[in-house]
């Protein structure tokens, strides 16, 4: 995708309804605004308006029945021609009868004819299955711009919005389905697998030099995948896999088998080691065949991030990069023998690249992400897919390197898009806007937060966001001790109210890990306890449902009488495998 060209598209949308005199007074002030300060869009505006003069003086004319056919199938062959990244958004309407065809002809010659687009070559790429799901393939409401009213001193959101309903509710426990615990004392401490209903203990995992941070489930509830801060402020991580089931066939058709492995249940497979404390660091990625984990690791002696993958069926993870500025990020729902990751390279200016993994491989080797018969998505930074596929968040802006890994020092934000199949070609972000739409993203902006989807790929969830501008209301906003829930169907997304209460978290708690329920309103929060002397760490298992107007969020601690560390959560995949449908 050519990402400055798709952040104009909405305003192109106003410039054509513009010309036809459908534009509300604060649609006009904010083309206005974004005129001022643009030079494409006017130049767009100054072409629409040459072309409608034009077809002032044209007269009303039959259309010949087969015009409409030949137009379509012109520019259809043009189109198929072009990469997915240049081809234009639709941004007009017919005005009707055979003017509307003309119109629509002209138009496109004006927006597909850039002399300056590169030719195309003769390069065949793989064909990808198609991304299928048993619920209705979401899209994201027009963006509304939030209401232009101060948070209080606190931003304590004592009127919180309630987000838009969910359009497929998942019927689903608020209670995670299973969280980690490391308890005991200081010189036999044990973690344990435990069940997120009953409290009791699933399973007894070999005991980690650390606490965990970060904790996903495969989709066949075959392996636990976790972070290990490992040794108090040292910075450096672990990353491991526990077998905790055996593999069940699904009667669900189309499912795939159970990924059999070398690796015995109640085993563990230390997979990597690394340095955390960045969350685009702190992402583990599962496959939705179960077949792959992608993570990213950071070397503890050179420095450098590159992508690592673990197969469990080998029970060996494998360097996929060797380029030390790599991310993992999401892979693509579904597929049928093949399986389609997102990496990302920092830079100035990141790239992401799609890279197919033949499911018979045996070895993962490192890859030149150029050897690829995808085009890189440019400004595109770790592409995070709702579990069906069909939406996704990623970042955009300038980055720089420091000791501390790569981060976002210039107009860094996180963006929302809806993610479309193109063919042979890959898949293309539409209908993008920024995912908080009420701060004002200037040189100085985020620099990083975590993220992550709830089961229904419509919610998601915002927290250690660090924001480096100017704080955006009378109070601390965004606040990287904040967590923020918003959803997709809300067309304002994330602002100042949908921070979750100030008074859920204890004091003086940070927050590690947040996965949110199929539910879209219940969150389990892992909050990190501050060091005391030589205490061991100690961290909350907080199950809070979020409430909206002026009622409190309802807050439960899933171990309040004992001492240790509690999270992070995970929800079965059972609760989403019925929405990713493969």
């Amino acid at each position: 995708m050519t990402f400055d060209r798709d952040r104009h598209a909405e305003f192109e949308e106003l410039i054509s309804a513009s010309l036809q005199g459908d534009l509300t007074a604060d649609e006009r002030r904010r083309l206005d605004g974004h005129l001022d300060t643009c030079p494409a869009c006017r130049a767009t505006l100054a072409a629409f308006s040459d072309q409608r003069r034009i077809m002032a003086g044209l007269r009303h004319v039959p259309v010949p029945r087969d015009l409409g056919a030949r137009v379509r199938a012109g520019v259809e062959q043009r189109e198929a021609r072009r990469r997915w990244w240049q081809r234009p958004p639709a941004i007009f309407a017919g005005v009707g009868g055979g003017l509307a065809v003309v119109t629509g002809v002209l138009l496109a010659l004006v927006l597909l004819g850039n002399p300056d687009d590169p030719e195309v070559g003769d390069a065949s790429p793989t064909p990808i299955a198609p991304v299928t799901s048993a619920t209705p393939i979401p899209t994201l409401p027009p963006l509304e711009t939030p209401a232009a009213t101060e948070p209080p001193a606190s931003v304590a959101p004592s009127e919180s919005v309630a987000p838009a309903p969910t359009a497929t509710p998942v019927q689903a426990s608020p209670e995670p389905d299973s969280y980690l615990a490391v308890t005991g004392p200081p010189d036999n401490q044990a973690m344990t697998l435990r069940d997120g209903t009953t409290r009791e203990t699933l399973r007894e995992v070999e005991t980690p030099p650390g606490v965990p941070v970060a904790a996903e489930l495969s989709p066949d509830g075959q392996w636990l995948a976790y972070i290990v801060d490992v040794g108090t402020g040292s910075g450096f991580t672990e990353i491991r896999a526990t077998r905790i089931a055996e593999g069940v066939p699904s009667d669900e058709p189309g499912a795939p088998p159970p990924v059999d492995s070398p690796i015995a249940v109640g085993e563990t497979a230390p997979l990597a080691e690394s340095v955390g404390g960045n969350p685009f660091v702190e992402h583990l990625f599962w496959s939705s065949n179960s077949q792959y984990l992608a993570f990213t690791v950071v070397d503890r002696v050179e420095g450098g991030t590159d992508v690592w993958i673990f197969q469990p069926s080998t029970g060996v993870a494998s360097r996929m990069t060797d380029l030390g500025n790599a991310y993992a990020g999401s892979w693509v729902p579904g597929g049928a023998g093949t399986s389609l990751l997102w990496i990302s390279t920092a830079g100035e200016r990141p790239e992401s690249h799609l890279r197919m993994i033949h499911d018979s491989a045996s070895d993962i080797a490192p890859t030149d992400l150029a050897d690829s018969p995808f085009p890189a998505a440019t400004d595109v930074f770790q592409p995070i897919l709702s579990p069906n596929g069909a939406l996704v968040i990623f970042w955009s802006g300038r980055m720089h390197e420091s000791g501390e890994g790569w981060a976002f020092v210039e107009g860094g934000a996180p963006w929302l898009a809806e993610n479309r199949q193109d063919g042979e070609l890959g898949y293309r972000f539409e209908s993008n806007r920024r995912l908080f739409t009420d701060v004002t993203v200037d040189r100085d902006a985020f620099t990083s937060a975590a993220i992550g989807w709830a089961p229904d790929s419509n919610t998601f969830v915002v927290w250690d966001a660090e924001w480096t501008g100017i704080s955006q209301a009378a109070g601390t906003y965004p606040d990287q001790r904040r967590v923020y829930l918003g959803r997709a169907s809300d067309p304002t997304h994330v602002t100042w109210r949908h921070a979750l209460d100030v008074g859920d978290l204890p004091e003086d708690a940070s927050v590690v890990d947040v996965k949110v329920a199929g539910t879209g309103r219940h969150l389990a929060v892992t909050a990190r306890h501050p060091l005391a002397g030589l205490e061991l760490p100690q961290a909350d298992l907080l199950l809070i449902t979020r409430n909206f107007d002026d009622v409190p969020d309802d807050v439960i601690d899933l171990e309040p009488d004992r001492d240790g560390w509690f999270g992070p959560a995970v929800y079965s995949a059972s609760e989403w495998a019925e929405l990713v449908g493969d």
